[in-house]
């Protein structure tokens, strides 16, 4: 029983002190021209869906929950956000060229369209997050429509 409880104190202290290592989550920061938000590409209807399922991961507009300032979630959190943004960050759509915005609008309908994204993780506690059939839908031909768009001369 003694044994039970140093070991309880010592993981109790290990939370602790773990606590005082920066969990990497990046900052937020006022959305501006860059953003796919001013982009003539998007509706206000994909707009408002790419901010439900999206925008956490791949974006300067995350909304962090209160377990994002808890180690070791923040570490894990900041993993995956600072790996989203990487691949693609919509904060920063218009630095992006003609040509990548192509790609990258594939990409998106390849992940949506298979159920890759949003992830499966995210989706455990942001079930709000969760892309039905039409909403798949819509974001596919959302991605068709815009490609088409800047394919066009």
């Amino acid at each position: 029983m003694k044994a039970v409880k140093i070991i309880l104190l010592a993981l109790a202290v290990i939370f602790i002190a773990i606590q005082f290592i920066p969990g990497g989550l990046p900052e937020n920061k006022p959305e501006d021209e860059r953003s796919i938000v001013h982009s003539d590409l998007v509706t206000e209807n994909v707009l408002t869906q790419l901010r439900t399922s999206c925008f956490d991961c791949h974006s300067n507009q995350t909304s962090f929950p209160w377990y994002s300032k808890l180690a070791p979630t923040s570490w894990w959190l900041a993993g995956h956000i600072n790996d989203g943004k990487s691949h693609l960050n919509f904060s920063e759509w218009e630095d992006n060229s003609r040509r990548e915005k192509i790609g990258l609008l594939e990409e998106i309908k390849g992940e949506v369209d298979a159920g890759e994204m949003p992830l499966k993780s995210y989706l455990i506690v942001h079930r709000d997050a969760r892309l039905n059939a039409e909403e798949v839908a819509a974001l596919v031909k959302w991605t068709e429509d815009a490609t088409s768009l800047l394919l066009a001369p």
